[in-house]
């Protein structure tokens, strides 16, 4: 069963005799451990309809790329295979989902959306939701523990959410099951859909232009996203409590695009860890549950989540008092983007970046860090990592990307000791990757790696 804590109203509208219940599957693209879904097959099983799940690809999906469209449409692939084989609708349309799903919604009984946590999904969820003529309702199935159940509040770092978080995680672990079977199945839905490959046509035409967008080296999916998670509890897990900062090691999971594009459930995630008692899998929780719910908190109750007006006062009070002091050196957003500066250790965060779409967590650190010291003004680093991180980054326009950019001026952190241009925000150097880490293994790796490519 869904918890109720996940799903919430979007209208008063009352729910109607249509031909369909309605699912818009947004956020959590699968069709395993999804609650979103499961609800929608809970209200279409009581009221003895047939289910439509509905995909709409926008063209302008702010600053994704090709290469982002490309991971999305290899899941959806897998997604609708799985979906349709349960005897629902799977239907993929291009174009504004405001205006598809108001056509849809004419002959809905009920419409459920997946939570969105970002502005401009909220914005486009409210609209349909004031647009339609039945009731929508919204599930929140891309965490562990919804985000007002922990917290009524922006909290102030993982210490104030921590507690909250452990004393309800209970009720919402163990509880996934596989979705249910539908009682009315769809033969034929008769609403004109486009085949995956039709789809993926569609996105080339204006996704082409540049040459760092050509393909993704992760593949999309949830058997893809299931073989990771696989991988690194056999593998890496043992390791990652020691050796998760070292660049060199590589023990990430790699899942965070894929829980970016909601293609595996971070409870299902979370229940296979949870089986490995050590300190590494506690780590790991930590950085799952904790670290990344309380970005969504930080981006559902900060509405400057993405400008650097939500940076902290007294980063911003010591930034400001800094802004004067001398800088070294100065690189434009064009300069940053490209890895052209002094620093060969950036060079090879920014480069890998750019040939595989995913950074590893510690350089991203570094990486931001370092921006700040070679911008003009802190409002200008900001605004450089907001624009590579989203064009970039397999998991950008994301809650956890907007708290860690905001992390390198000082959000969730405390003041340290004065230094020049960042005052009392945290600073980082060259010297702390070279005492801490065989650093050069790292920069021969994506050496390697470009000259692959």
């Amino acid at each position: 069963m869904v918890e109720k804590e996940r799903v919430s109203l979007c209208n008063d509208k009352e729910v109607k005799n249509g031909k369909y219940v309605l699912y818009w599957m947004q956020a959590s693209q699968r069709a395993h451990f999804n609650p979103a879904l499961e609800y929608a097959v809970l209200v279409a099983n009581t009221m003895n309809k047939p289910l439509i799940v509905l995909f709409c690809i926008m063209p302008e999906y702010l600053t994704a790329s090709f290469r982002h469209y490309q991971f999305m449409i290899e899941g959806l692939q897998e997604t609708a295979q799985t979906i349709r084989g349960y005897g629902a609708a799977f239907i993929i349309k291009a174009g504004d989902p405001c205006e598809i799903i108001k056509e849809l919604s004419e002959s809905s009984s009920m419409i459920v959306f997946d939570f969105a946590y970002l502005d401009f999904m909220k914005a486009v969820r409210k609209k349909i939701s004031a647009q339609t003529a039945c009731r929508v309702v919204q599930v929140e199935g891309n965490v562990v523990v919804p985000v007002a159940a922990a917290s009524s509040k922006e909290e102030y770092s993982a210490a104030t959410l921590r507690p909250k978080v452990s004393a309800v995680i209970s009720k919402y672990l163990n509880s996934e099951e596989e979705i249910t079977e539908l009682k009315n199945k769809i033969s034929d839905p008769q609403i004109e859909s486009l085949t995956e490959q039709q789809a993926k046509e569609y996105i080339k035409k204006f996704r082409t232009n540049n040459r760092y967008f050509d393909e993704s080296r992760f593949i999309g999916g949830y058997s893809h996203a299931r073989q990771k998670l696989d991988d690194f509890i056999k593998y890496k897990l043992h390791n990652y409590a020691d050796m998760k900062n070292d660049p060199t090691s590589e023990v990430q999971s790699d899942l965070s695009p894929y829980l970016h594009f909601g293609q595996i459930s971070p409870v299902y995630i979370a229940n296979q860890i949870t089986k490995v008692l050590s300190e590494s899998a506690q780590e790991y929780l930590e950085e799952l549950i904790v670290r990344r719910e309380l970005a969504r908190n930080f981006v559902m109750y900060n509405d400057d989540y993405a400008q650097y007006n939500s940076v902290p006062a007294w980063a911003k009070k010591t930034l400001a008092e800094h802004l004067s002091d001398p800088r070294e050196h100065c690189y434009s957003q064009k300069q940053l983007e490209d890895a052209q500066t002094h620093d060969e250790y950036w060079n090879s965060a920014q480069n890998e970046l750019l040939l595989t779409g995913k950074m590893h967590n510690y350089m991203r650190m570094y990486w931001g860090k370092k921006i700040i010291e070679w911008s003009e003004t802190p409002q200008k680093a900001f605004e450089t990592m907001i624009y590579l991180n989203d064009r970039y980054e397999m998991d950008g326009r994301d809650p956890s990307g907007y708290a860690g950019i905001c992390w390198c001026f000082g959000k969730h952190d405390r003041p340290w000791s004065p230094r020049s241009i960042f005052g009392n925000v945290r600073y980082m150097n060259d010297k702390g990757l070279e005492r801490k880490f065989k650093i050069q293994k790292y920069v021969q790796r994506i050496k390697d790696l470009k000259k692959g490519s």
